[in-house]
């Protein structure tokens, strides 16, 4: 879902989404994407924290290397 809603976000097309993820139909897709759309603001909430996340271990791990 995170990297769907990530390529959304980045401006591409559900088919060239589709395509990127060999293993997922247009309509799986369709589907990610309708579920974003209904959820968005638990969804975007989610992927701020997931990210603030990434960035607290990038810089633990710079301090311990």
């Amino acid at each position: 879902m995170q990297r769907i809603v990530g390529w959304y976000q980045l401006g591409l097309t559900p088919e060239e989404i589709s395509e990127n993820f060999g293993h997922l139909s247009l309509a799986q897709v369709h589907a990610a994407l309708a579920y974003y759309h209904a959820n968005r603001q638990e969804i975007e909430a989610y992927l701020v924290e997931e990210a603030a996340e990434g960035e607290r271990l990038e810089r633990a791990e710079t301090r311990s290397g």
